[in-house]
């Protein structure tokens, strides 16, 4: 239910959006900003609409949602096992935990080449070391939001008698879940940054390969079309994650 003061926090959010658009509408419009360097937002949206119905952008773009959802499965599969067996496992977690700290904080990104070699110019390459990216993040904050349950939960479920598999599905589940979900949001930011770079430098398809051709080919709409569609991918992605979320906790 929307409160009159997420109401205003939304409007205010669209309104400055709105009036990002105009601005820079009006900049090209006018002559103030060279489209060279920035094309107008109405145009990109043309564009786009453009691509879709009449190129390859709904193709591009497919090849693109199905590595990030690759990579989103993949990270969540393995980075909530894993920082459920370092929180249960007390002992490797602590010997692992400055270990991915560190793995977390370290250019993977520059280890691209080896991926290349190992699977080819391929959408697997760019699945494989994006995972990575996803993959620490849920694996940290899994395990933390484990180790920081309120003790005074698993003293009420205990209360209540439950069993071990009660204990985990109505008290340390929805507990854990706000934490896990940040993980989730954060390793989709890393994803999407690692999945459109990689396909930008690589040239292996999808959105980031769209970008790269129309860059060099200087199609600044077509560039600045591009980036409108990642953005509605994030927002999407976002969206899907914030539902399931609010699905798990009931």
């Amino acid at each position: 239910m929307l409160t009159p003061e997420t109401t205003r926090l939304t409007a205010w959010r669209l309104g400055i959006i709105l009036g990002v658009v105009v601005i820079a509408e009006s900049a090209v419009r006018f002559g103030w900003i060279s489209s060279f360097f920035l094309a107008a937002p109405t145009r990109a949206v043309i564009v786009l609409w453009e691509q879709i119905v009449d190129g390859n952008a709904l193709r591009l773009t497919g090849i693109t949602i199905f590595e990030i959802a690759a990579c989103l499965c993949i990270a969540t599969i393995i980075g909530v096992f894993a920082g459920f067996l370092l929180w249960r496992y007390k002992l490797i977690g602590n010997s692992y935990e400055m270990f991915l700290a560190a793995l977390f904080s370290s250019p993977v990104i520059l280890a691209y080449p080896i991926f290349l070699v190992t699977f080819g110019r391929t959408s697997a390459a760019v699945i494989a070391l994006s995972s990575i990216f996803g993959l620490i993040p849920i694996i940290i904050n899994t395990k933390a939001a484990f180790q920081n349950v309120n003790p005074i939960l698993l003293q009420v479920g205990a209360s209540m008698n439950l069993n071990r598999k009660q204990m985990f599905r109505y008290i340390l589940v929805p507990a854990v879940a706000p934490a896990i979900f940040s993980g989730f949001r954060l390793a989709l930011t890393y994803i999407l940054k690692s999945v459109l770079g990689l396909e930008y430098v690589a040239q292996v398809g999808g959105v980031g390969m769209w970008l790269s051709d129309a860059a060099f080919k200087f199609e600044v709409e077509e560039v600045y079309a591009g980036l409108l569609g990642t953005i509605v991918l994030s927002v999407g992605f976002l969206y899907a994650i914030n539902r399931l979320e609010v699905f798990i906790r009931k």
